[in-house]
């Protein structure tokens, strides 16, 4: 039993995080989208 709970307590904390990383990253995206456009094409070009 013991594995089985450290387990599903791994799983929901993975989604946890998961949920939130996705939410910032679109913050971030919302708001840094133009640097970060910017500066991926610059080291393309390089």
């Amino acid at each position: 039993m013991g594995i089985t709970i450290t387990l599903g307590l791994i799983v929901m904390l993975g989604m946890i995080l998961g949920i939130l990383i996705y939410f910032l990253r679109q913050a971030l995206d919302s708001n840094d989208s133009k640097k970060i456009d910017s500066q991926d094409h610059d080291h393309f070009s390089q």
